[in-house]
């Protein structure tokens, strides 16, 4: 799956349900979505995705299910355009090359209201005079940041757990420091255990076979061993050990099933809908917000720039020992069926303005690694 699996070109798609979809052959049917604008997304769609959508509107593969299985919804064509055209810009722009810009995402339009933006964060004024405020067509609203790095200091108290079966949102722990469990993660069909990859340092790919724990009523009880850290994306592989199995679930939620993740257009359709995200943490707790970002880009934080970044909700709703935690929001078609996950949530802004959660999203995981929150069918209740 490439890294812009959802976006296809910057043309308004056309209508295509006047289209005679039926007698087309399937590598007809691609080509003729994707020359509508529909791109790579167009390989998952079906004749029966275009027919539900109405002359105005376009099919949308919002995110993921079992098996990788596509998710689809219609949003209107014009607010698809306008997000194609910011997802242009914010990849043409090049600001994070002007000195004193140390991030940049994009900011999906609304349904019927305000258009898509680019976000711009800068550590001074005179870095504020050198960004533009357009790219294209696109606005650029400009936010003034600090530029000092975070540091973290997991350490929890956390809800405890018994049983081989290890879900999500549960305490878990290196030997030095603590944090958030995510749900399962998959690589094909092998489940292993993740969480933010500074539980183990900067460089948690020097860390191999480093022992991985989760705590129980009981204590604290080995479940894995570090296979490889991913310092860049923060996040962690970890192998089961001692038969611990990893579940996609997400203790504490009811549905606690995760079905999947959204893709990067799927996110923006949460944003334009006004959905609210959800995560549970082991210290903050069960908390929502909104979605203020998607597809960022940041200098700020650590030696090198993070891709895929998700910004959203609030900084009050994060602290130590939350870190590892997965923001999720109900299936949008089949809210009783699951859970899809958006991001993995790794710091909080802790300077004035900006206010916000932020975290590595699934679909840039799955792009740079192929690992997926998306279990096969067998692993679904």
């Amino acid at each position: 799956m490439g890294r812009n699996d959802d976006i296809g070109q910057r043309r308004l798609p056309r209508s295509l349900s006047d289209r005679r979809l039926e007698t087309m052959g399937r590598r007809r049917f691609i080509t003729t979505l994707a020359g509508a604008g529909l791109g790579s997304m167009a390989a998952l769609l079906t004749p029966d995705d275009v027919r539900a959508a109405g002359g105005d509107e376009v099919p949308l593969v919002y995110g993921h299910g079992p098996d990788s299985e596509p998710l689809t919804t219609t949003v209107p064509a014009d607010w698809f355009a306008d997000l194609r055209a910011a997802f242009d810009a914010h990849e043409r722009s090049g600001v994070l090359s002007r000195p004193g810009v140390v991030g940049s995402a994009v900011v999906p339009g609304e349904f019927g209201g305000r258009n898509a933006a680019l976000s711009v964060d800068v550590t001074d004024d005179e870095a504020t005079g050198t960004v533009p405020e357009r790219v294209g067509d696109v606005a650029v609203e400009v936010n003034r940041v600090r530029s000092e790095a975070e540091t973290w200091n997991e350490g929890s108290d956390g809800r405890p757990f018994d049983g081989n079966h290890i879900p999500g949102s549960i305490e878990c722990g290196s030997r030095d420091a603590s944090a958030t469990l995510c749900p399962a993660m998959y690589d094909g069909e092998t489940p292993f255990f993740t969480t933010s990859n500074h539980l183990y340092g900067d460089d948690g790919g020097r860390h191999s076979g480093e022992p991985f724990f989760v705590k129980r009523r009981d204590g604290w009880r080995k479940v894995g061993e570090v296979r490889r850290g991913y310092a860049l994306d923060d996040f962690v592989r970890i192998d089961p050990v001692n038969d611990a199995i990893p579940m996609n679930s997400i203790d504490g939620e009811s549905p606690s099933t995760v079905m999947g993740q959204f893709t990067r257009a799927g996110l923006a359709h949460l944003k334009a809908r006004g959905s609210k995200l959800k995560k549970i943490a082991v210290v903050s707790g069960y908390t929502s917000g909104v979605i203020q970002a998607i597809d960022g880009m940041t200098c700020a934080y650590g030696t090198v720039c993070k891709h895929g970044q998700l910004k959203w909700g609030s900084q009050s709703s994060f602290t130590d020992g939350d870190s590892g935690s997965v923001s999720y929001h109900s299936d949008l078609e089949n809210p009783e069926d699951g859970l899809l996950v958006a991001g993995i949530n790794n710091a909080r802004t802790w300077w004035p303005v900006e206010d916000y959660i932020w975290g590595t999203a699934a679909y840039r995981i799955t792009a740079d690694y192929g690992f997926t929150f998306s279990p096969p069918t067998a692993d679904v209740p």
